[in-house]
C-alpha cells in the first residue's frame, strides 16, 4: 500500500467518503444530532500515518460544522447597575469606564424614570463584555446573543494554512440555544451586528456550496434577519428548525467579496442561492390545544420567501424549492404557496407532510397527548388539495417537477396520487415518473382543453 502513488491513495479513499449526515438526515425530524455520525471511516483511516493524514485531508472538511458559542457574553446596563459602578470606579476597566459615563448621561436625562422597571426595555442598553472588564463579568444576568467561538479564528487559520477553503463544500451553522430577547426592543440592533459579523467571518473564509442552519426557531429568526410572526410558537414545542440553502457553484472570493450584489449581511442575500429547504419539525403537540386550528406555527420561511420575492435577483436564482413538516396545519401551508406564487423561477417542489419511517411520533402517547389522528389526517389532505391548486393554476415550465416524500408510504402514496389524477382530469399534463417514487413532471402535450381548473383550496 505504502508503494502506491498519492492520487490512487486518494481515489482509495474516496470509496470511504460517506454522505454527510447532515444530508441524510436533514428530512428527519430536527434535534440537536444532525452533524453526528456513528460511521466514521475517513477519520479512522486519516490516523493511520501521517502520510494518510494528508492525502484524507481535503476529503476530511468537505462537510464543516461550526458550532456557535454557548456563553452569554452581553449585559443589560440600566440605571441600577450604573449606581452600582459608581461605587467601583477604581476598580473599572477602561471600557467599563466608557460604558459608565455613556449610561451616566443619558439617564440623567431621563430623570427618576431611569429607575422604573416599565422603562427598563426603552432605557437599557446592551453591552458586550471585553477582556478585563471583571465587574460585568460579576453581573448576575448575562444574556446570550449568538456569536462564533473563539475557536472559529483558530479553524480558519487552518483552513488557510492547508489551503482547504475550496475542498469545504457544506457548512452546518448549529446551537442549541434559544434566544430570548425579542421583547427588548434596544437588543434589535445588537443582534443584528452579531449575526452580520456570524455570516461575513464565514463567508470571509470559507465558500461553501451548502450552508444549513440548525436552531430553535427563535434564534434562526434572528440568524436569518426576520421574525417569528406568531405568538403561538409554545403550542408547537417546535426544539429545532432546519434551514438549507444551496448555489450551484461557489464564488470567487474576490468576486463574491467585491460585488454589491453580495455584501447584504442577511444569509439569504449573501449569494445566488439556487435551492432553498425547509425542516419546521413537527406540529402534533399543537393539536392537543384547545382550537387548535385557529394557533399560528413560526412564519420565518413565509417571511423569507416573501423577501426572496422582493429582491429580483435573488428571486430570479431560486429554482429549486423544499419543505419538510409533521403534520403542518394548512393555514401554514396556503401562506407558504402565496409566497411562493411570487417567485415564478421555481422549477422543482418537494414537500413531506407526514411523518418519515424513521419517526414513532404517532406511537408516543406523551407527545400525542390529547390530539386526535382524525385531525392530523384532515390537515394533510387539506394541504395537499391547496398543494394540488397550485400545480394547477402556476404557470411552471415545461418539465417542471413536483415530488412528494409521502409516497415512500403506500397508503400515502395512493392518497398523493388520486390529487395528480385530478389534476390530469381538469386538463393539466403532469406525468408519473415510471423511474422516482412519488415524482411528477409537468409535460405541456398533456394538456386538455377542459375549462378553466379550479382553485379548490386556494384561500
Amino acid at each position: 500500500m505504502e508503494a502506491l502513488p498519492n492520487e490512487l491513495l486518494f481515489q482509495i479513499a474516496t470509496h470511504l467518503d460517506t454522505e454527510a449526515p447532515s444530508v441524510t438526515k436533514f428530512a428527519h425530524e430536527p434535534t440537536t444530532h444532525l452533524t453526528e455520525s456513528e460511521s466514521t471511516p475517513l477519520k479512522f483511516l486519516s490516523l493511520v500515518s501521517r502520510r494518510w493524514r494528508k492525502v484524507t485531508l481535503p476529503l476530511l472538511f468537505h462537510y464543516v460544522r461550526i458550532t456557535l458559542d454557548e456563553e452569554p457574553q452581553w449585559v443589560p446596563v440600566d440605571a441600577r447597575l450604573v449606581d452600582s459602578m459608581q461605587t467601583q470606579l477604581t476598580k473599572l476597566s477602561n471600557h467599563e469606564f466608557q460604558i459608565y459615563h455613556k449610561m451616566r448621561s443619558k439617564f440623567k436625562s431621563s430623570s427618576t424614570f431611569a429607575y422604573d422597571e416599565a422603562f427598563d426595555d426603552l432605557l437599557i442598553n446592551l453591552c458586550r463584555i471585553q477582556d478585563g472588564d471583571d465587574f460585568l463579568k460579576a453581573v448576575p444576568h448575562i444574556l446570550w446573543l449568538p456569536h462564533l467561538s473563539s475557536t472559529f479564528d483558530k479553524f480558519a487559520m487552518f483552513v488557510a494554512q492547508y489551503d482547504l477553503k475550496h475542498h469545504v463544500k457544506s457548512v452546518v451553522v448549529h446551537t442549541d440555544k434559544e434566544y430570548g430577547l425579542r421583547h427588548v426592543s434596544t437588543a434589535d440592533a445588537p443582534l443584528g451586528r452579531a449575526v452580520a459579523d456570524i455570516w461575513s467571518s464565514i463567508f470571509q473564509h470559507l465558500e461553501p456550496t451548502r450552508v444549513v442552519v440548525a436552531a430553535p426557531p427563535a434564534t434562526l429568526a434572528g440568524l436569518l434577519d426576520t421574525q417569528m410572526l406568531s405568538a403561538d410558537a409554545w403550542a408547537f414545542d417546535m426544539k429545532m428548525h432546519y434551514m438549507e440553502l444551496i448555489q450551484p457553484r461557489p464564488l470567487e472570493g474576490q468576486h463574491a467579496n467585491s460585488n454589491p450584489q453580495f455584501q447584504n449581511p442577511t444569509l439569504i442575500l449573501q449569494r445566488p442561492w439556487s435551492h432553498l429547504g425547509y425542516n419546521e419539525g413537527s406540529s402534533i403537540t399543537a393539536y392537543s390545544t384547545y382550537e387548535y386550528h385557529l394557533k399560528q406555527s413560526p412564519k420565518m420561511l413565509y417571511l423569507l420567501l416573501v423577501r426572496l420575492a422582493k429582491e429580483v435577483e435573488s428571486s430570479h436564482d431560486l429554482t429549486s424549492f423544499s419543505f419538510i413538516g409533521v403534520f403542518p396545519f394548512v393555514t401554514n401551508i396556503t401562506a407558504i404557496i402565496r409566497a411562493l406564487h411570487k417567485i415564478p423561477s421555481i422549477k422543482q417542489l418537494s414537500f413531506q407532510l407526514a411523518p418519515g419511517p424513521e419517526n414513532n411520533a404517532l406511537d408516543d402517547a406523551k407527545r400525542m397527548g390529547r390530539a386526535q389522528r382524525t385531525d392530523f389526517w384532515l390537515e394533510w389532505n387539506e394541504s395537499y388539495k391547496v398543494l394540488a391548486a397550485y400545480l394547477g393554476v402556476l404557470d411552471l415550465p415545461d418539465g417542471a417537477e413536483f415530488s412528494s416524500r409521502d409516497c415512500r408510504n403506500a397508503q400515502l402514496a395512493h392518497e398523493v396520487t388520486a390529487y395528480m389524477e385530478l389534476l390530469q382530469q381538469r386538463g393539466a399534463g403532469w406525468r408519473k415518473s415510471t423511474v422516482e417514487q412519488g415524482v411528477w413532471y409537468r409535460e405541456y402535450a398533456l394538456d386538455r382543453d377542459v375549462g378553466p381548473l379550479a382553485e379548490a383550496g386556494v384561500v
